[in-house]
């Protein structure tokens, strides 16, 4: 055996475990080589003593231990007290004894001060009336090491996620904030009479351009959302027809005023579909590839057709084609469009129809998650059709809701005529654009800064809804909301915000509001929401 006593024979030698085909001494030699060469350091171990009996090559290299150390003259308990690290996972169990038959891992420090992890593993047998351990230590360092750098890159993986949903949600704040000022701004001086023509037209090109800058902001932050595996369906119940009428009725002001034609094509059959999916992700796949269309198309038509492939008590197959007669993609960059960023026309083209390259790419993602597969065909110089299919799943007709068309009979004000809302809001170009529309529809209104001045007002006043910002100084909403829910469970309350969050639907709910309204905002879309949760009644506040 080598390394200590010279003269002391190896285990082996000392122990025979039986007759082989080997003869005496080959046989034992056989062995004896076979377990120096054996990869894992081990001892043998005596346990009526806990003296060391024997060891391999492989517990010198593993330890690091030096000439002049003695194995068998030392017990176990010795090697663990002088080398076992001092946060050693199962630390107490390897100072007193190992039990027989255990696995288990430990770190030591070596003879060279260095650091390295071990499997240990334990087997018992009898020989001569005594108990034998035999203890092996596998080197799992690198393993270790790995698993750590591992858990180490996903912490930090994790933490820049976090600040990166962060970064968005401010970003998200600070630039939607100032657009909902110049929407809503936009919006009022559109709804004043008798305004001369030279503005109108001016108020609509600022509305425009603020409306497609918030676009390009909402591409951005999908984009991060499906990037990060973030985005998922909302299923809910409505009607098909419904849904694609409000998307081409949105579009065919905008095709006019460019003098192309637009078709809409689909079987009368829809009159009757209603399933349930989730709305507004499909509306902002036909709207993306419906504005595509209208971009690249210079002369000539856009076909939106729609097709019932099949149809059974259960689920309803639709398909989807967008074709226009644009400048087309050409067949080595079709590959390219659904990339993220990917421009596949000239510098000079992509300049001149502009965009940020996402829309196809959060299209195709999107159609991905309905369980289709988005598709495109495209001549250059001719045109492109891009297509896709989804299974529905049937809604009965009892669970749709009406929707308002867009903004058509907004301005009404018999259906909230005498409601009082609260609106708790910090920013006064969005707390005045608010109320002048809430005026406008017959609102009584009182305002808050804050939400310590809102607590104020809820004392003294009933309010048959509140719309309450989140991020305010002093007392923001969350607090806020959770104050109100101590004593009041009934009214209405909705976040009215600029932070488009992950999770919202559920973090908004989670935190005690029945919903919320995501500035820039429809006037449509607002009135809509307030007819949902604030019951009509008229009220004498006299």
């Amino acid at each position: 055996m080598i390394h200590g006593d010279k003269k002391a024979s190896g285990f082996f030698n000392r122990f025979s475990f039986g007759k082989s085909k080997y003869d005496g001494g080959e046989d034992l030699a056989f062995h004896e080589s076979f377990l120096q060469l054996y990869m894992d350091a081990y001892v043998v171990v005596n346990l009526e003593t806990n003296d060391i009996a024997d060891f391999n090559c492989h517990m010198i290299t593993l330890f690091a231990l030096p000439p002049d150390v003695h194995l068998r003259k030392l017990q176990i308990n010795q090697i663990m007290m002088r080398y076992l690290e001092e946060d050693s996972e199962n630390k107490d169990l390897m100072m007193n004894r190992i039990p027989d038959c255990w696995e288990g891992e430990a770190g030591f420090i070596n003879y060279n001060k260095e650091k390295f992890y071990t499997c240990v593993a334990s087997n018992i047998f009898y020989k001569d009336d005594i108990k034998w351990q035999i203890i092996s230590f596998r080197n799992i360092t690198d393993k270790k090491n790995a698993t750590q750098e591992l858990k180490s890159y996903k912490l930090n993986a994790e933490k820049a996620a976090r600040a990166k949903a962060r970064f968005l949600s401010s970003m998200s704040h600070e630039l939607r904030t100032p657009l909902n000022g110049i929407i809503g701004t936009s919006n009022l001086v559109l709804l004043e009479s008798d305004l001369p023509e030279n503005i109108k037209r001016h108020m609509n090109i600022l509305k425009y351009s603020s409306e497609h800058m918030l676009g390009i902001i909402n591409d951005i932050l999908d984009f991060s959302k499906i990037d990060a595996g973030k985005l998922e369906l909302v299923r809910h119940s409505f009607n098909l027809k419904e849904c694609l009428t409000n998307i081409v009725e949105a579009f065919e002001v905008q095709f006019d005023n460019k003098q192309l034609a637009f078709i809409f094509l689909q079987p009368d059959a829809f009159n009757t579909i209603n399933v349930c999916s989730d709305e507004i992700k499909l509306s902002q796949i036909l709207n993306n590839l419906l504005s595509n269309a209208l971009k690249f198309t210079l002369i000539g038509n856009v076909t939106f057709k729609v097709i019932i492939e099949n149809t059974n008590e259960q689920t309803t197959t639709i398909s989807f084609n967008v074709s226009d007669t644009g400048i087309g993609i050409p067949v080595e960059k079709q590959s390219e469009i659904f990339q993220g960023f990917a421009q596949v026309y000239t510098d000079d083209q992509s300049r001149k129809f502009g965009g940020t390259g996402l829309g196809l790419t959060i299209s195709e993602k999107l159609v991905n998650k309905f369980g289709g597969q988005l598709k495109v065909e495209s001549v250059p110089g001719e045109g492109s059709c891009f297509h896709f299919s989804v299974c529905f799943e049937n809604a009965k007709p009892k669970e749709i809701k009406a929707k308002v068309q867009h903004d058509v009979g907004f301005e009404h004000i018999t259906d909230t005529q005498g409601l009082r809302i609260l609106v708790v809001e910090d920013n006064a170009i969005n707390a005045t654009i608010l109320i002048s529309f809430l005026h406008r529809w017959g609102i009584l209104v009182k305002e808050a800064e804050n939400g310590i001045h809102a607590l104020e007002l809820i004392k003294y006043h009933t309010f048959d809804l509140i719309l309450m910002d989140l991020e305010m100084p002093q007392m923001d909403g969350y607090a806020t909301i959770k104050k109100i829910r101590e004593t009041d469970l009934k009214t209405p309350v909705l976040a009215f915000t600029a932070s488009l969050l992950e999770d919202m639907e559920s973090l908004i709910t989670e935190s005690g509001f029945n919903d919320y309204v995501l500035k820039p905002y429809k006037p449509a879309e607002l009135k809509k929401k307030i007819l949902d949760y604030a019951p009509h009644r008229k009220i004498d506040y006299a």
